[in-house]
């Protein structure tokens, strides 16, 4: 009986854990932020198709690029990375603050701004305004180092896609050189950062941006952030070495 009970406490435990991480996921308004990746990666299977496949990817490719892309998979992998990286106890912390007027107010300023840069135009202007260099940017940036963080997911995904498609496709002798690489994607990565929040911050009070700033800046802020950047880095790195594997597949029925 005792260890019935004790199997008992700790499977309610574990569901208030879980629980927890979700409510925070949700309050973080990570659901729609992935629903607007996956619009994005739909369209960039385009590029992709385009770029190493002659364009003749037709819609076997289509309808793969769409099935790697499900929103509820994508999702679903997150909160169970989530779960195993981040203590509920930091979690129930965050929502405090997440979940607060201020916090409910800059999520969904940040997720209206995700779903506004899906519009392309949308996007070259936020980074061309001047507030996109602006010290509040600049500042919000560096307190979450996001600029080396997200450079570092984006990298290790191109990396696993080009390694997925050279074992598909057995061609292993055109993987581009990864120090300009990153290069590239360091300068895409910054610019694309400045433009969103700039865009995000326009509807924000100097206040509430320090605020938001230095909640980033605190421990909690910090274990939310790691552990969001190991899940997502693991969902898109699983992601671009299967769209590798599957562009690999196709490639050899195209002239490269």
């Amino acid at each position: 009986m005792r260890l019935s009970a004790l199997v008992l406490v700790l499977g309610v435990a574990a569901q208030g854990a879980w629980a927890d991480v979700n409510r925070l996921i949700d309050a973080m308004g990570v659901p729609e932020i992935i629903a607007a990746f996956a619009t994005e990666g739909i369209k960039a299977g385009q590029s992709i198709d385009e770029s190493f496949l002659n364009g003749q990817g037709g819609d076997v490719w289509a309808d793969t690029v769409l099935r790697l892309y499900d929103v509820a998979r994508m999702e679903n992998e997150l909160r169970t990375a989530m779960a195993e990286e981040l203590d509920a106890e930091v979690a129930e912390q965050a929502l405090l603050f997440l979940e607060s007027d201020l916090g409910v107010r800059i999520i969904d300023l940040e997720v209206q701004a995700r779903q506004a840069f899906i519009d392309e135009s949308v996007e070259a202007a936020a980074k061309a305004s001047p507030s996109a260099q602006g010290d509040p940017v600049t500042d919000y940036i560096v307190s979450r180092d996001l600029i080396e963080r997200n450079v570092d997911v984006a990298v290790a995904a191109q990396a696993a896609f080009l390694e997925g498609f050279s074992e598909a496709s057995g061609r292993l002798d055109d993987l581009p050189d990864m120090d300009q690489l990153r290069a590239r994607i360091l300068v895409d990565t910054e610019s694309w950062l400045r433009g969103y929040n700039a865009l995000v911050q326009s509807a924000m009070t100097e206040d509430e941006i320090d605020i938001y700033t230095a909640f980033w800046d605190t421990e909690v802020g910090e274990a939310v952030d790691d552990a969001l950047f190991v899940a997502f880095g693991q969902s898109y790195t699983t992601l671009s070495y299967a769209l590798g594997q599957a562009a690999g597949r196709l490639a050899p029925q195209n002239e490269l």
